[in-house]
């Protein structure tokens, strides 16, 4: 068992990293959005529009972690799951290079919730 201590420091390690990952992942989000496809020939559809929102809620979900953990790593777990979703529904396909941006966004998801868990124990 670890001391009061140890784990205070683990729950703040843990929380931290979740934070500057969320950060980082935000920024590079903002560069995407905000930077112009230079080979884009016509506009958006919208059902695309739709699919990058449901990207978009998932990223606020981590942003939204740094107040209420629990809550805004389900937000961004669930929306995720539903973008795949919705994908495939709409498209009719799905693809795999979808994953690559899981490895970037669910981990701070999970250390959020981890560290939600970990503060309700120590209370």
């Amino acid at each position: 068992m670890a001391t009061p201590d140890r784990a205070q420091s683990l729950l703040k390690s843990t929380r931290w990293t979740a934070r500057i990952w969320s950060i980082i992942i935000f920024a590079f989000v903002l560069l995407r959005i905000f930077t112009p496809e230079p080979y884009a020939t016509e506009p958006v559809a919208a059902v695309d529009w739709f699919l990058m929102s449901l990207w978009g809620i998932a990223i606020l979900g981590l942003l939204a972690a740094w107040r209420w953990e629990l809550l805004g790593g389900l937000i961004t777990i669930i929306f995720m799951f539903n973008r795949e979703i919705c994908w495939l529904a709409l498209k009719g396909y799905w693809m795999a290079s979808f994953l690559i941006v899981w490895l970037f966004v669910i981990p701070p998801a999970v250390l959020f919730i981890a560290a939600s868990q970990m503060e309700r124990k120590l209370k």
